[in-house]
């Protein structure tokens, strides 16, 4: 498979048991990475995919009619920023469902080969999704996009954590292999 190598390169960090997600009820996919992917680096890293696959496209064709998916970006996936009403359509989206998967990390605007970053925060707004989301929902799974460490003080609400780092154009499908257990996260501590 395509995806062999992000899925072996992933990291499940923390799991309650949450993990692997059934294909069933309502599943909120919140994050706009799971639209339009942090794959890979800029600079001179970058590469022509030759496809890219998205968590959103993937997850609705593994769910088919099995369940309910319901998605809403939350943030803009190049910058990171997001307005209140991002936020909202976002909490608008969770409610009512069974599982929540939030899809942060950092955007390209936060690392480059070009700049050395100052601090190891993701986006504020990335950190008040995860706190709105898991205040108001006792099933929620954190998916991490991002080229390199960041800080993490809100480790403990998530029931599950999953590192994908940048996996390439195959890391959509790769995570959610890794979140239904189609696929094993390889990577270890």
């Amino acid at each position: 498979h395509r995806h062999d190598a992000a899925a072996a390169g992933s990291v499940l960090l923390t799991n309650d048991g949450i993990l692997p997600l059934e294909p069933r009820g309502t599943i909120a996919l919140i994050g706009a990475f799971a639209e339009a992917p942090r794959h890979q680096g800029g600079g001179s890293s970058l590469v022509q995919t030759t496809r890219l696959d998205t968590a959103l496209e993937t997850m609705r064709a593994r769910l088919g009619d099995a369940a309910t998916l319901t998605y809403a970006p939350g943030y803009d996936a190049a910058t990171g920023e997001a307005s209140d009403a991002q936020l909202q359509e976002a909490l608008a989206a969770a409610d009512g469902a069974d599982t929540v998967v939030l899809m942060v990390g950092l955007p390209t605007s936060f690392e480059s080969e070009g700049y050395d970053r100052d601090h190891l925060d993701m986006p504020a707004s990335h950190v008040r999704l995860i706190q709105a989301i898991t205040a108001r929902h006792d099933r929620v799974v954190v998916t991490l996009s991002n080229g390199a460490p960041v800080d993490m003080p809100w480790a403990d609400a998530p029931n599950a954590i999953l590192e994908s780092y940048l996996g390439g154009q195959a890391a959509g499908s790769a995570v959610v292999d890794i979140l239904f257990g189609d696929a094993e996260p390889g990577g270890r501590l």
